[in-house]
């Protein structure tokens, strides 16, 4: 067995601090993205605080309205319904939630939603304890044992204690608002180059370089503020997976039936129609897992997991 597993034990609450850390200068970096996206509008307006007051004005508008309707959009992509506790699998379920619930303080037990997939996974949602709720697939119900299902809804249950819907959702807030923001410099980048091919009749040296640097920012800002902003929302939900793994140990000092569950869910990339069961791609950040490319995955591989849980404690 490789020795490395157990060389250095992790604290579970030490990786919730270090992840926490983690996460938040990242999305201080995205915060400084944005604001000098719109420093940059004012610099090409020739008012810098005309820039900042637009940036201001796209973000207090985006982010609420992606935070307030964030419940209703994650369930009518998934088709969610209600547990049913006449069901015994359900009931299952909902005990186990419960239990969590007590043992985490919370003042309120999630709601728990059953998506109707074959797939086995699940999801966290909800902006406060009032609004919790779990969602998880017909699939991982009939998949799991007890102990693996307790530390699935354990893992679901650190999400929430984190506030990491919250988080994910003012994480996705600025991206948009990172994107309108680029759309607007690159809609003054080309009337910028547009006026400079006018200038240019007038004074070919000058207007003409201008022009040029207008036109290739104007082609450059959008495709790189997605890129960015991609990047930097999957170091942020990475950092948040670890976490939620950690919180599990602890709420269950158990490790081995989470580290069980994640083997299971581990695998091949999901096809086309699996992807559209469980909600779309929009969907993938907010699941336990969700098998994709390394580079471009919204959580971090499975090995990895797995590997730190069986040696923290």
């Amino acid at each position: 067995m490789d020795n490395e597993i157990y060389s250095a034990p992790r604290i579970a609450a030490e990786e919730v601090r270090s992840n926490f850390i983690k996460s938040f200068i990242l999305v201080g970096v995205m915060i400084a993205l944005v604001l000098g996206a719109a420093y940059f509008i004012g610099f090409m307006l020739d008012n810098i605080m005309m820039g900042m007051l637009i940036g201001a004005g796209v973000a207090f508008i985006v982010i609420p309205l992606q935070i307030m309707t964030a419940k209703w959009m994650i369930l009518s992509m998934t088709s969610g319904r209600a547990a049913n506790p006449g069901d015994l699998k359900e009931r299952r379920a909902m005990q186990i939630v419960e239990g969590l619930a007590v043992s985490a303080g919370l003042k309120k037990v999630p709601d728990l939603y059953i998506i109707p997939s074959s797939v086995p996974n699940a999801f966290a949602s909800g902006m406060d304890e009032q609004g919790a709720f779990i969602g998880v697939t017909e699939g991982l119900l009939y998949m799991m044992d007890d102990q693996e299902l307790e530390g699935v809804l354990a893992h679901e249950t650190g999400h929430i204690i984190h506030r990491d819907i919250m988080l994910n959702q003012l994480v996705v807030g600025l991206i948009s608002v990172l994107l309108i923001l680029a759309i607007i410099i690159e809609q003054l980048g080309f009337a910028g180059a547009y006026s400079g091919r006018r200038g240019r009749d007038r004074d070919r040296d000058s207007g003409g370089g201008a022009a040029a640097l207008l036109l290739l920012i104007a082609l450059l800002i959008r495709p790189l503020a997605m890129l960015v902003g991609t990047l930097l929302q999957l170091g942020i939900s990475r950092k948040r997976e670890y976490a939620a793994d950690a919180v599990a140990v602890r709420l269950c000092q158990y490790n081995e039936g989470l580290a069980r569950a994640l083997e299971k869910l581990g695998g091949e990339k999901y096809s086309s129609d699996e992807i559209r069961e469980l909600g779309g791609e929009n969907m993938a950040c907010m699941y336990i897992n969700f098998p994709g490319g390394e580079l471009f995955s919204t959580h971090p591989p499975i090995a990895e997991r797995v590997r730190r849980l069986r040696n923290m404690y």
